[in-house]
């Protein structure tokens, strides 16, 4: 069982309305602060005929945009970067023994130099990747380490990286849910980074409908130090989903 929240430092949030099938699966803030959402309709054609339906929550770093894909019944994934002048290059991922096909989010640390990646399910881990940008697209990229969780997650959707050594994720069971992810050293000091897990708040359910709500994506504007978080509506009201933001005090 969780304890209560371990970082009371976030304001009320202010909330506002989207069109699920752009908004239902990521958040990213570019450099001037605008929202980029990620949803069923921000997968690339080509790469859905080649069977990439799924997409995960994305991020910015530099002025690059990083993305996961997922097919299920591939044996493998896909990283995408997109360049600011749109170049775009892709890098596939096998399976390696007992990792989970699924490519929920990706998040790139503060340094530029490692990919954060979640799998699915109840999670112990969370994946490392090293950054392959600037690798010939195409190329294949291994795990280079691990985030090893004190406490097990369960359906982590999305992460991202609050300081060098702090993730917040919103996490979908059994409470729609943001919680920290404290490391004990940044990714890349060793091939295994223990980190302690603790909540920092359930997510507000703001809707006319009743049922089982979706967490999804996830952002830190480190510039602007706002946190935005992404949810879908319980049916019939799941056209819609709200995005709430929250500023650290």
């Amino acid at each position: 069982m969780f304890s209560p929240p371990a970082h009371a430092d976030w304001s009320r949030p202010s909330v506002s309305d989207h069109f699920t099938p752009i908004y239902n699966e990521g958040l990213a803030t570019d450099r001037h602060g605008f929202l980029h959402p990620r949803g069923w309709l921000s997968i690339r054609p080509e790469l859905a005929a080649q069977g990439w339906t799924h997409i995960g929550d994305q991020d910015i770093h530099g002025g690059y945009t990083y993305d996961v894909y997922e097919d299920l019944d591939a044996g493998r994934k896909l990283f995408t970067i997109t360049s600011p002048t749109g170049r775009f290059t892709r890098y596939d991922h096998v399976l390696e023994p007992g990792e989970r096909a699924n490519n929920s989010f990706v998040t790139v640390d503060p340094t530029g130099e490692h990919l954060v990646n979640g799998e699915w399910f109840v999670m112990k881990r969370l994946l490392v990747f090293d950054n392959p940008k600037g690798e010939p697209s195409g190329s294949t990229i291994p795990i280079a380490g691990e985030i090893r969780l004190d406490k097990p997650l369960e359906n982590v959707q999305s992460c991202d990286f609050v300081t060098a050594e702090r993730l917040a994720c919103a996490v979908d069971e059994p409470v729609n849910r943001v919680v920290s992810v404290t490391l004990s050293a940044p990714v890349g000091s060793a091939k295994v980074v223990d980190a302690t897990v603790t909540p920092e708040f359930d997510l507000p359910k703001r809707s006319v409908c009743t049922g089982t709500y979706e967490s999804e994506g996830i952002d830190y504007d480190t510039r602007r130090r706002v946190l935005s978080v992404a949810m879908i509506n319980p049916s019939p009201c799941f056209v819609g989903t709200k995005v709430f933001r929250y500023r650290a005090k």
